[in-house]
């Protein structure tokens, strides 16, 4: 009998929807994309970051990783460095010590993220990383250099400090002045304790070289009595390694009275300055005009630059600055201590630090100076409307900051006079994930809402239209199954090697994540057809990051916990090793078995569900490296029930053996790639309105497509069972 022959030249990625596109799959699990054939391989698996390794040094203690990050310091890889957090500890991963990778703590004492909880959140700048987690105090880290291994220790107390400002300076303290006495010529009084200071400074042009340039106060009493009082004030803020100036110190007042019938010096004032803490590089000093009641301007208080100290360790300043060579007025905008000490999230954009204002202010951004990250002025702050509810996350988009809320989205553009505007763009999509946030070229921003990953494509600018892109309308399946109050776990990232977007959730009730769904960007072209979707399964993820070159790395997400000291701990690397990481035994790491690659083929009908068919054949086309073998198992009509047929070699059906990859004598066979091959499987099973088959496998296979053989009488589907 005559068959039809159903063909599916590039085998589609997961949909789970009924009715599904035949070309997809019901299943699709541990694969990647071939680049050569556009099939699914089974090349995928982890294994760990420290190449050559015995033991799990230096990650033997270890717990679940709850963060991880990795900062470019130049381009190329070159001081690169890994950040992450476990058991409220952040750590380093240092490198640049010589052969031997070190694990560094920064910090400890951490707050340790509830399963309801994200990690904390990096944000990388010119001056260093910037984290915050919503509990602790913003801190910044820049470790580079730190030389080796004794080096670094010492110096690493000095690559963290919290970040912007705890508070106002100590008051910049004058000590007590004792005017010169009031007849010239006579010798200059000795200093009669209780920190008294006499600085006399020349009053004439031409007293002595730069004459009438210093001192400050009244120069002249033409009273007998003592008075011509000089008042003035100092304050002092600090300025830290990244150019920023903090608030002010309260102003210090000093004043003095010159004896009477004192004339020709005017006097000098030591002022005893405070050191800022770790990150202050310099100390500005302000000083106002005398204004005392026998001065010109009484009453005028305002500051005015006298000199910068660039150094934190000089504690002593001695002001003789006349009025009329003060500096520039102190700042007219108040600049703050760190407005958002429990910050939970920033971002960089417009030259702007963006904090949130955490649990406390959940629905407030402050931002900084442009340019001056840790510079907050007491107006900078932006109070968003109360519906879209709390801030969950921030994320710069080329000229737009993303503002993703409870309920919402918002974003923050540049206005025209230099300030900010906001303005919402859903408030029927939102996102409470804030690691799943990832750019992904071609599509836009990429995040995992209730319902689905979306992806926000477009621009806000002139003409330009945006839209929110539901990128998981087939895999309602699959989405369902992600925990709900444990979203703030889920974790994304984009590989530009890989082109894949990986996001990791917990499901089934996990608190933590046990399910990756990857998006694969070279199905995208052809979405309409074919789904870009496959699932990852044994990938312990607890947080991702990527190298320079695109490289994912994992946190592991159980570590020491587990108790045994021989299995995983520490950071991973996802590769194409075909190993689901290592086991410590017999003192070294022995790589785990690969991981079960699955493909179970999207519901069929043929065209009518309601004729039965009877498929006689599947032919797999296979690319083989001669060993593995392969059984397919096939269903109908939905039933959970499998026929498994006969197991075949990888081997070409009607053509000479070929030689086995890695097993061939070098010079005796010509082996160059693997080879294209026809599988065709014999079905037994009676009539079926619906089938599908599945390939299970650990062997190393790319399924490059598939195509069925069936026949058709038209006999009808019975009519249903009566009640």
């Amino acid at each position: 009998m005559r068959q039809s022959v159903y063909q599916t030249p590039t085998p589609g990625g997961i949909e789970t929807r009924l009715q599904q596109n035949p070309q997809n799959a019901s299943e699709a699990q541990n694969l990647r994309i071939d680049k050569r054939t556009g099939g699914w391989s089974t090349r995928v698996g982890y294994e760990p970051y420290v190449t050559g390794a015995t033991d799990w040094d230096p990650f033997a203690s270890v717990g679940p990783i709850t963060s991880l990050h990795v900062a470019q310091g130049l381009t190329g890889g070159a001081r690169q460095h890994i950040l992450f957090e476990e058991d409220g500890n952040l750590h380093l991963v240092y490198e640049a010590s010589g052969t031997q990778t070190l694990l560094k703590t920064l910090a400890t004492d951490r707050h340790i993220p509830a399963p309801t909880e994200a990690g904390s959140w990096y944000t990388d700048t010119a001056y260093g990383t910037v984290i915050t987690n919503g509990v602790d105090r913003p801190v910044i880290v820049k470790p580079w250099p730190l030389g080796d291994n004794t080096e670094s220790s010492s110096a690493l107390p000095q690559c963290i400090r919290g970040f912007g400002f705890e508070g106002r300076p100590a008051p910049a303290l004058a000590n007590l002045v004792k005017p010169y006495p009031a007849s010239p010529g006579t010798n200059p009084p000795k200093i009669s304790g209780g920190g008294a200071v006499t600085l006399w400074c020349p009053t004439a042009g031409d007293a002595v070289p730069d004459g009438g340039r210093w001192g400050i106060g009244l120069g002249k009493n033409e009273s007998t009595d003592p008075g011509a009082e000089s008042l003035f004030a100092w304050s002092v803020s600090f300025v830290t390694d990244t150019g920023s100036e903090g608030p002010l110190s309260t102003p210090a007042e000093q004043s003095w009275e010159l004896p009477g019938s004192a004339e020709g010096f005017r006097n000098g004032c030591a002022v005893n300055l405070p050191t800022g803490p770790q990150g202050v590089v310099a100390r500005k000093l302000y000083r106002t005009a005398n204004y005392s009641e026998d001065a010109k301007n009484p009453e005028d208080t305002a500051l005015y630059l006298i000199d910068i100290i660039r150094n934190n360790v000089d504690t002593v300043f001695f002001d003789a600055v006349r009025t009329a060579n003060l500096g520039n007025p102190a700042p007219e905008r108040l600049t703050l201590p760190l407005p958002a000490p429990a910050a939970r999230f920033s971002a960089l954009f417009a030259g702007c630090m963006f904090l949130d204002g955490g649990v406390a202010e959940p629905r407030t951004l402050f931002f900084s100076t442009a340019g001056l990250i840790e510079q907050f002025p007491d107006t900078n702050f932006i109070e968003l409307a109360s519906r879209g509810g709390g801030i969950t996350a921030l994320f710069p988009h080329y000229n737009d900051l993303l503002v993703f809320r409870e309920e919402s989205i918002d974003v923050v553009r540049r206005n025209e006079g230099g300030g900010f505007t906001v303005s919402t763009i859903s408030d029927s999509v939102t996102c409470r994930a804030p690691h799943s946030i990832a750019t992904v070229p071609g599509l836009g921003v990429v995040f995992l809402a209730r319902d689905g990953v979306y992806a926000l494509t477009g621009g806000f600018e002139g003409g330009a239209t945006s839209d929110l892109i539901n990128l998981t309308v087939t895999l309602d399946g699959l989405i369902e199954r992600i925990t709900p109050d444990l979203h703030p776990r889920a974790v994304a990232v984009y590989s530009s090697k890989e082109r894949e977007y990986q996001l990791h959730v917990p499901v089934d009730g996990n608190d933590r994540p046990n399910l990756g769904l990857v998006l694969h960007l070279d199905r995208l072209a052809v979405i309409e057809t074919l789904s870009p979707w496959t699932s990852r399964e044994g990938f312990p993820v607890g947080a991702l990051a990527t190298l320079h070159d695109g490289t994912v790395l994992f946190g592991h997400n159980v570590g020491d916990e587990s108790g045994d000291a021989n299995t995983e701990r520490g950071v991973f690397v996802m590769s194409g090793k075909r190993a689901l990481g290592a086991t410590r035994s017999g003192g070294a790491l022995v790589d785990n078995d690969p991981p079960t690659s699955v493909y179970r083929s999207a519901w069929h009908a043929f065209g009518d569900p309601q004729q039965q068919k009877q498929v006689s054949y599947v032919t797999l086309w296979m690319l083989t490296t001669g060993q593995p073998e392969v059984q397919i198992r096939h269903y109908k009509d939905f039933s959970l029930t499998a026929t498994k047929e006969a197991t075949y070699r990888a081997q070409p059906p009607d053509a000479a053996e070929m030689l086995v990859l890695d097993s061939a004598e070098l010079g005796k066979g010509a082996y160059r790639d693997e080879r294209l091959v026809p599988l065709r499987f014999s079905v037994a099973h009676q009539s079926a309105a619906w089938f599908c088959f599945e390939v299970k496998t650990a062997d190393d296979l790319v399924l490059v497509g598939y195509e069925y053989e069936y026949t058709s009488k038209g006999t009808r589907v019975v009519a249903g069972v009566r009640v």
